[in-house]
């Protein structure tokens, strides 16, 4: 007899990011992959590969709130596992992060309130979680498949907000595969009607993405993606380099020297 999963109670399932807020001065991903010296992408990759699937923990998103830095916990285990020694921050790390982000008092606030996603990287680039900063992020164009491949393969994964909807707890609980209900984005199946959320992308195959959520890989199609998905980054980290490259064979300097150009010359053109 095949073995139920084990449903997750509606109230266990926490979320924690509110809705994109635009800023102008988001570095845009596109002005990067467009470079001529980057590698080729395989046809299907996933850097979670090396983690054990009960490994993951949820990082006290079971908990709280605190999805958005959840998902950069996951982001360090693949960067770590991909380069060096596997790190696996603890609860009480990642909770500093989301202390020190929202102004959450563990006594007082219980689940904590949300944050959004852009300022929950904003803070990892410039004070660290668990000791790891970022080096910069950068945002992914709408419903761009092929910009979304490149960036998981590239980078060791993609940073995304989604509006998820009703649909998706049922889907998370039962199938473990989040993919767009039969009658489209509405009733059950509207965008947002459960609430926002943040996860990590970690792979890629076909019209699938692998993904880290709440503890749990799942499978996320490329659909789901486009109809739920309000944001996405790339995420450029210092571990996910080991003898001054990345394992996709990125030169560190190359991209150090890369941002900081293409951050002049959107501040030039921001100021003209």
């Amino acid at each position: 007899m095949k073995q139920k999963i084990k449903a997750v109670e509606k109230l266990k399932l926490k979320s924690g990011r509110l809705p994109y807020k635009p800023d102008p001065r988001t570095f845009e991903v596109s002005a990067y992959l467009n470079q001529d010296n980057l590698p080729e992408i395989p046809a299907e990759y996933n850097w979670g590969k090396k983690i054990k699937p009960d490994n993951w923990g949820d990082m006290g998103n079971l908990k709280i709130n605190d999805c958005t830095c959840a998902t950069a916990g996951h982001f360090i285990m693949v960067w770590t596992s991909s380069t060096s020694k596997l790190h696996k921050p603890k609860y009480k790390d990642i909770l500093h992060a989301y202390i020190n982000i929202t102004g959450y008092n563990p006594k007082t606030d219980g689940e904590g309130p949300s944050v959004e996603a852009i300022k929950t990287l904003k803070y990892w680039r410039k004070n660290g979680i668990d000791g790891y900063k970022i080096i910069a992020f950068a945002k992914l164009e709408e419903n761009n498949r092929e910009q979304l491949k490149q960036t998981i393969y590239l980078y060791g994964g993609c940073y995304i907000g989604l509006n998820l909807p009703k649909s998706a707890e049922k889907q998370y609980n039962e199938s473990k595969k989040w993919a767009v209900p039969r009658g489209g984005a509405k009733g059950d199946g509207e965008p947002g009607s459960l609430f926002g959320h943040a996860v990590l992308i970690t792979g890629y195959k076909d019209d699938e993405l692998q993904i880290v959520t709440w503890g749990k890989e799942m499978i996320m199609t490329m659909d789901f993606w486009e109809t739920y998905g309000e944001e996405s980054y790339a995420v450029f980290s210092e571990q996910f380099i080991k003898n001054e490259k990345t394992p996709t064979g990125i030169d560190v300097d190359v991209l150090r020297n890369d941002l900081e150009t293409l951050q002049k010359k959107k501040a030039e053109a921001a100021a003209n």
